[in-house]
């Protein structure tokens, strides 16, 4: 879309526009907004907004927080007022101590209404819908029992040994893995029985990824650019929400289909959407209630197919560039371990390198950096600031997890930070997982369930494994290529990338292949 274009567009704006300044102008007289980017007439900073298919948005924003000197700072588009939070003292001052106020969520243009993804739980706003997910979620995953889940996570990270032995690409392979495990946890499909689906359910949740980042889409920041048709110069956005929307179609009924099919004859395995449908009120209408556990039931899934991925890859890039710390792991499960035995969630106490591995694989490469929006849903003056309603709010979780306060040397991965003179876990320094799965009212339901899967897949890994660079031509070990790198996609994911698991134990390598 061109300047020319945009411009026009925002003239058509501009009555709207003036509404908002004058609005902000008569609230803001003793509270000026937080600082900034200079507005331009008309357009404000649309053109100062990150674009998440040039650049890290986190790290834009972060480099704008230390421009203007502020842990908090203000951008607006044609009206729309973004505020970004830098620091984890601002973020627990908004979204934890008012909750009530900062744990809506804005209007998605492109991810709610074009792509269809506007009745998810992600995204709704505080109504009797997100509720009535939020219900089912907790139910079904509940936060006082995450040990439910320990035989299937046990299971999978035996899955992902098998898995990563023979890959040839690692990234692929962890989506297909991460795809399967909460398929099962969702819709009590796996094996076989699953495959079909997986390749759909990966695409659904990548569009996701891609038409949710912020800045990425100009009809997030100009409405009116929806009702272009899709024929339209420009309009490539339409046809890609179009796409998109079949897909999450098609996602959302085939998989709920075949769980209710084995519901009806009572050969469902356990999931969130067996347990939600064996519990619904035959009281109230039915359809309605099967509607929003379909809804939730693909929320779920979406939300927790990516992670994992995410984090499993940076780790065993950390892995690759800090051979060190692979043999310090190594050592301590050597320690606690017998010959040949893989470790289970008994030995979590027995094991603290690999609890700080895990806090630091979390700290350092967050799956999500930049936290999916929240809204305000009242004005509100916060250090002598004017915080408008509407505002769509921005917590910036990589810069809070790259804090040199509460993490020295951020940009090197140590996961020694974590421990102390003992060598146990130091309850002094953060948890990064208190940051890494959002904030308020609109933690992830399923964090514990995560950090715990993310735990026994790394424990199982090094147990079983050294990792190391693939063989360049000369039969020389060669220096792991792989970044993150800025792309469509509101997630921080390793490009693909090769590696090689050298088994540890023949004993090992046998019992998994039997």
């Amino acid at each position: 879309m061109t300047y020319a274009t945009i411009t026009t567009i925002a003239l058509f704006l501009l009555p709207f526009t003036v509404l908002y300044l004058l609005r902000w102008a008569r609230s803001s007289r003793q509270h000026p907004l937080p600082p900034g980017p200079k507005k331009l007439p008309i357009l404000d900073n649309l053109f100062h907004i990150p674009n998440g298919n040039r650049v890290f948005i986190w790290l834009e924003y972060a480099e704008m927080c230390m421009k203007y000197k502020s842990d908090i700072i203000h951008l607006s588009a044609l009206g729309t007022s973004i505020v970004v939070l830098n620091s984890a003292k601002i973020v627990s001052d908004l979204l934890e101590n008012r909750s009530a106020i900062y744990s809506s969520r804005p209007p998605a243009v492109m991810l709610g209404e074009l792509m269809g993804w506007g009745s998810s739980a992600v995204f709704r706003p505080n109504d009797d819908l997100w509720k009535a997910q939020r219900k089912i979620m907790n139910q079904a995953l509940p936060p006082s029992d995450p040990q439910r889940f320990h035989h299937k996570e046990l299971s999978a990270s035996h899955d992902l040994l098998r898995v990563l032995w023979h890959s040839d690409d690692v990234m692929k392979s962890l989506q297909t893995w991460a795809a399967m495990f909460i398929m099962d946890i969702t819709y009590g499909l796996s094996g076989e029985e699953a495959e079909p689906y997986i390749p759909m359910g990966m695409a659904a949740v990548q569009s996701m990824g891609i038409g949710g980042t912020p800045g990425a889409f100009f009809v997030d920041q100009i409405p009116i650019l929806k009702y272009i048709p899709e024929w339209f110069p420009g309009a490539s956005f339409k046809r890609k929400a179009k796409e998109w929307s079949d897909l999450r179609i098609k996602m959302t009924e085939c998989i709920f289909n075949v769980t209710k099919h084995k519901v009806t004859m009572g050969t469902a395995s356990p999931s969130l959407a067996s347990a939600a449908l064996e519990e619904m009120d035959h009281d109230q209408h039915l359809a309605r209630q099967e509607e929003v556990i379909k809804i939730t039931s693909v929320t779920a899934f979406s939300g927790g197919a990516d992670t994992p991925v995410s984090m499993l890859g940076e780790f065993i890039l950390a892995m690759l560039a800090n051979p060190a710390i692979q043999v310090k792991a190594h050592h301590q499960l050597d320690r606690i371990l017998s010959p040949g035995e893989l470790p289970t969630f008994r030995d979590t106490a027995s094991l603290p390198y690999i609890t700080a591995i895990v806090r630091e694989t979390l700290r350092y490469s967050p799956a999500a950096p930049l936290a999916f929006p929240h809204q305000l849903i009242q004005d509100d003056i916060y250090a002598g600031y004017f915080v408008p309603k509407n505002s769509i709010v921005l917590a910036n979780v990589w810069s809070i997890l790259h804090n040199e306060e509460d993490y020295p040397k951020p940009h090197s991965f140590n996961p020694s930070r974590f421990l102390n003179a003992e060598g146990k876990i130091n309850p002094e320094i953060k948890d990064p997982a208190i940051a890494a799965f959002g904030f308020g009212r609109r933690v992830c339901p399923g964090k514990l369930i995560a950090v715990d899967l993310l735990w026994i897949a790394i424990a199982s890994i090094l147990a079983c494994y050294s990792i190391e660079p693939e063989l360049d031509d000369e039969g020389q070990p060669g220096k792991p290529s792989a970044i993150s790198q800025p792309g469509p996609t509101m997630l921080s994911h390793p490009q693909p990338f090769k590696c090689r698991f050298i088994p540890r134990s023949k004993d090992l390598i046998i019992s998994l292949t039997l």
